[in-house]
C-alpha cells in the first residue's frame, strides 16, 4: 500500500472518529473543541497578522533595502502604534460615556416626571384620559432604580473584564510572536507546505493546488488591505464631520463606525446605533449631525471608494455574505465575522473550478 493510499484511510478514520464522537458526547466533544478553538485562533490571528504584514514588510525591504529582521520588526512597530494610538482615543472616551450615562439618570428621571405630568394633565383637562399618577411615579421610579442598578452592574462588569482583557492581550502577543516567526521562515514554511501537498494530492496535483492557494492569498490580502483602508476612510469621514460641528464623542462614533464598516451589512448599524444613543443622552440635537455624517460616508463607501478599492473581489451573493458571518461569527466570534467573507470567497473559488472540471469531463485532481 502507498503513502497516499495510507493517509486516504487515516483521513477518513479520523472523520469518522470526530463524526462519531460529536453525534455519541456532543457536550464533551463542544468542551474539547472549545479548549482547542483558542489555541487554534491564536494561530489564526498570527496567520492573519503575517499575511497583512507582509506587503508592509515587501514595502520596507525595496525602498529602505534593509534585512529581514529589521523590515518585519518596524511593521509590527507600526501596526501596534496604530492600535496603542486608537485605544488611547477610544478607552477613555468610552470610560467617559459610562460615567456620563450613570450620573445621566437622575435628570433623566426627572424630565421625563415632568414631561409625564404636563401630558396627564393636558389630557385630564380635556376629559381624554385621567392617569393615577402615584402609580406612574411609583412604576417609573422603579424603572429607573432597576436600570441605574444595571448600569453599575455593567461598569463593575467592564472593570472585571480587565483580567480578559489581559489575557486577550497575552494572546495577541504570542499571535505577533509567530507572525514574526512566519515571515521570517516564509520560504522554509512554504517549502514544508509545498512538501505537504505532494504527500496528500500527489506530485502531479501539486502545482494546481500551489496555485489556487497563491490566488487564495491573493483575494485575502486585497480583500482585507481594500476593507481596512475603506473602513479608515468612513471613520474618517465621520469624523470630520463631527468634529467640524462640535458633535460629542466624535472619536469614538468614528472609530465604531469605522471598525463596524469592516463587518458586512451589519456592522456599520450595530457600530452607528451605539454611536446614535450615546450622543442622544448627552445632545439629543447632534443626532441627526450624526446621520448625516453617517449617510455620507456610506455614500463615500457605495459609490467611490468601495467600488474603487475593494470592487468585487469575494464575487459572493448578499445571501452568502450573510451565511458565511453567520457560520464563522458563530465559530470564531467578531473575527470570524470579518473574516468569513473572505474565507468562503476563496472555498468557492475552488468550488467552481472543480464544477467546470467535472462538466468538461476533466481527470480528478484530488487524492
Amino acid at each position: 500500500m502507498n503513502l497516499k493510499n495510507k493517509m486516504k484511510i487515516v483521513g477518513i478514520i479520523l472523520i469518522f472518529v470526530i463524526l462519531q464522537s460529536y453525534f455519541t458526547n456532543p457536550d464533551i466533544f463542544s468542551t474539547i473543541v472549545g479548549k482547542w478553538k483558542d489555541y487554534f485562533m491564536t494561530l489564526i490571528m498570527a496567520i492573519f497578522i503575517a499575511i497583512l504584514l507582509e506587503p508592509i514588510v515587501r514595502y520596507l525591504k525595496k525602498k529602505s533595502k534593509v534585512n529581514d529582521i529589521l523590515a518585519i520588526s518596524l511593521s509590527i512597530v507600526f501596526v501596534v502604534l496604530i492600535v496603542i494610538i486608537m485605544s488611547l482615543i477610544v478607552i477613555p472616551e468610552i470610560i467617559s460615556s459610562l460615567k456620563v450615562l450613570n450620573n445621566m439618570y437622575p435628570a433623566i428621571s426627572e424630565k421625563a416626571m415632568t414631561l409625564g405630568k404636563n401630558i396627564t394633565d393636558y389630557l385630564a383637562e380635556n376629559n381624554i384620559y385621567t392617569v393615577n399618577m402615584e402609580e406612574l411615579d411609583d412604576s417609573f421610579t422603579n424603572f429607573i432604580t432597576n436600570n441605574a442598578s444595571n448600569i453599575r452592574k455593567i461598569i463593575l462588569a467592564f472593570i472585571g473584564s480587565l483580567v480578559d482583557w489581559t489575557i486577550g492581550f497575552t494572546n495577541l502577543f504570542i499571535a505577533f510572536t509567530l507572525a514574526f516567526l512566519i515571515l521570517l521562515d516564509k520560504e522554509k514554511l512554504a517549502k514544508t507546505l509545498e512538501n505537504l501537498i505532494k504527500i496528500i494530492f500527489g506530485v502531479k496535483n501539486t502545482p494546481y493546488v500551489m496555485n489556487k492557494l497563491s490566488v487564495s492569498r491573493d483575494i485575502f490580502i486585497n480583500y482585507i488591505s481594500g476593507k481596512i483602508i475603506v473602513s479608515f476612510i468612513v471613520g474618517l469621514c465621520v469624523y470630520i464631520v463631527l468634529l467640524i460641528t462640535g458633535t460629542p464623542y466624535a472619536a469614538l462614533s468614528a472609530i465604531l463606525l469605522g471598525v463596524g464598516n469592516m463587518i458586512p451589512y451589519v456592522g456599520s448599524i450595530v457600530g452607528g446605533i451605539v454611536a446614535f444613543f450615546l450622543i442622544l443622552l448627552v445632545a439629543p440635537i447632534k443626532t441627526l449631525i450624526l446621520l448625516i455624517a453617517i449617510i455620507i460616508s456610506q455614500l463615500v463607501d457605495g459609490f467611490i471608494v468601495g467600488p474603487k478599492i475593494i470592487g468585487n473581489k469575494v464575487g459572493l451573493s448578499t445571501f452568502w455574505v450573510m451565511v458565511s458571518m453567520i457560520i464563522f461569527g458563530n465559530l470564531f466570534g467578531i473575527v470570524g465575522m470579518f473574516l468569513g467573507t473572505p474565507i468562503l470567497s476563496i472555498i468557492k473559488l475552488f468550488y467552481v473550478d472543480l464544477l467546470k472540471r467535472a462538466e468538461q469531463g476533466g481527470k480528478e485532481w484530488y487524492l
